[in-house]
C-alpha cells in the first residue's frame, strides 16, 4: 500500500515515525514551501518520496497534484494508494483525483459539506439552530448595487452582519459589517474575487470549538473549548485561544447538539472540528461551520498534554483503516492557549508574561522586525501555552491573558 500525505497551509504535527510503524507501507509527502519550512528531519526521514507544490488558501493546483498522483497510479495501480489529508483546503483535490483514477476514498459528494460552509448549513437547516444567512449573488448586486445590499440586510434581520469566503480557511477575507457604508466597500472586495462569499446575521455570544472522532458512525472522542474571542477580533489586535470546558451542564448540551449535526450529515470516518456560538440574547447553541479535519492553531499540543494523544496522528489512522478505536489517557492537568496577532508596527521589544503557573512562551517575530496587520490567522507574533492541575488557574491565566499585548511596538505616523 502507497499513502499519500498532503499538506498544503498549515505545517506537520504528526510524528510520522508512529504512522510508518503501524502501517508497514511506503510513505509519499506533497506539500508546500511553508509546511516544508516546518518539516524536522526526523519526519522528512519517514517519507519514501517528497514532492513540492504552490500554497493556496482555497485549493490546491489540481494539475500540480494530478502529475503527481499519476506517477504512483501508474506504477503501483490505482486500487493500492491511499490520499490522505487534514485540510479543508486539499479534500476536493483528493476527492477529484480519487474519481478520476478509481482510487478508493471519500467522493466529493461526501466532502462538500465540510467545505463548502453554505451546502452544510441547507444540509443542518431544521436541525440545528443556524444563522440567518444567503449566498451573495454577485449578478444581482452588480445590476442594482444599493437595492441588494438594502435587500440583504432586510432578509438578514438588520445590521451587523458577516460576510466571510465559503470554502476558505484561516479566517481569509472575513469582515463584520457594521452599516451600509462598509457593507459597500466589502461587497466591493467580494466583487473583485473569482470565490463566492456569504452573508451571515452577527450573532452576538460566546464562540465554542468542538472536536470529534467518528469511527463507523460512533463518536470515539469528544472535546469542547471555550475560546477567548471570535476569531475575526484577531484581525482587530484581539489574541485567540481557547481552554477546556469543565462545566457539565454545557459539555452535555453542546455534545447533544453537535451528535444531531454529525447524525444529519452523515460524517464518516474522520477527525472533526466544529464552530459554535452561544447565542447571549437566547441562551441557545447556533452552528457555525464544520470541518472534516482536527483542530488548528495549538488545540493538538493542549489535547497531547490532557489525553496524551496527537490528534491529526490518530485523524491519519483512522482514514488508514488502522485502528478502531481512540485510547486516551486523561492526565490530570487542564491547560490552554492563546495566539497573539502581529500589530502593524516596527516590534521595539517582546514582553513575555508573568504568569504563576507552568507555562511556554513561543515568539515568532523579533525586534525592528516590521509588521503589517495580521490578515490571516497564521499572521501570529507571539503564543502561550499554559497548563495546572488547578482549573481556576488556568481560567484565571486565559483571562488575564485576553487582555495582554506581549508586542511594544513603535508606530510610524
Amino acid at each position: 500500500m502507497i499513502f499519500i500525505f498532503l499538506y498544503n497551509v498549515v505545517y506537520i504535527k504528526t510524528d510520522f515515525k508512529n504512522i510508518q510503524a503501524l502501517s508497514k507501507s511506503k510513505l509519499v509527502l506533497i506539500g508546500t514551501p511553508y509546511y516544508f519550512k516546518y518539516l524536522t528531519s526526523v519526519n522528512r526521514s519517514c517519507f519514501d518520496h517528497i514532492h513540492q507544490i504552490s500554497r493556496d488558501f482555497q485549493n490546491v493546483d489540481y494539475s500540480e497534484v494530478d502529475a503527481i498522483i499519476k506517477i504512483y497510479v501508474d506504477f503501483y495501480g490505482a486500487e493500492d494508494i491511499r490520499i490522505l489529508s487534514n485540510e479543508d483546503s486539499i479534500h476536493l483535490v483528493c476527492a477529484d483525483l480519487r474519481k478520476k483514477y478509481q482510487i478508493p476514498g471519500y467522493s466529493r459528494e461526501q466532502l462538500l459539506p465540510y467545505v463548502d460552509k453554505v451546502i452544510s448549513k441547507n444540509k443542518l437547516n431544521n436541525v440545528v439552530r443556524i444563522p440567518k444567512f444567503t449566498k451573495f449573488n454577485k449578478i444581482e448586486y452588480a445590476d442594482n448595487k444599493v437595492a441588494y445590499l438594502n435587500k440583504l440586510v432586510e432578509q438578514l434581520g438588520g445590521l451587523p452582519l458577516f460576510a466571510k469566503p465559503v470554502d476558505l480557511v484561516s479566517s481569509v477575507e472575513t469582515h463584520k459589517i457594521n452599516n451600509l457604508i462598509e457593507f459597500s466597500n466589502i461587497a466591493e472586495r467580494i466583487l473583485a474575487h473569482d470565490y463566492d462569499f456569504e452573508v451571515d446575521e452577527f450573532i452576538h455570544g460566546d464562540l465554542f470549538h468542538c472536536d470529534a472522532m467518528i469511527i463507523d458512525g460512533e463518536v470515539k472522542f469528544f472535546m469542547i473549548g471555550k475560546c477567548s474571542f471570535a476569531l475575526a477580533r484577531f484581525f482587530d489586535g484581539k489574541p485567540v485561544g481557547s481552554i477546556p470546558v469543565v462545566d457539565k451542564a454545557v459539555f452535555d448540551t453542546l455534545e447533544e447538539f453537535c451528535k444531531k449535526v454529525f447524525k444529519q450529515l452523515d460524517c464518516h470516518d474522520s477527525a472533526y472540528h466544529m464552530e459554535v456560538f452561544l447565542e447571549y440574547k437566547s441562551n441557545e447553541f447556533v452552528f457555525l461551520e464544520i470541518g472534516a479535519r482536527t483542530a488548528g492553531a495549538l488545540v493538538s499540543r493542549i489535547y497531547k498534554k490532557l489525553f496524551d494523544i496527537n490528534i491529526e496522528e490518530v485523524n491519519y489512522l483512522i482514514q488508514m483503516g488502522l485502528i478502531k478505536e481512540v485510547e486516551i489517557k486523561k492526565e490530570n492537568i487542564y491547560a490552554g492557549f492563546l495566539n497573539f496577532p502581529m500589530i502593524e508596527g516596527e516590534v521595539v521589544d517582546i514582553i513575555k508574561p508573568h504568569l504563576d503557573i507552568d507555562n511556554e512562551f513561543i515568539k515568532f517575530v523579533r525586534p525592528q522586525d516590521k509588521l503589517n496587520q495580521a490578515q490571516n490567522l497564521l499572521d501570529i507574533s507571539c503564543s502561550i501555552i499554559f497548563w495546572d492541575k488547578y482549573y481556576d488557574k488556568v481560567e484565571h491565566a486565559f483571562e488575564y491573558l485576553k487582555d495582554y499585548n506581549p508586542l511594544q511596538l513603535k508606530i510610524e505616523r
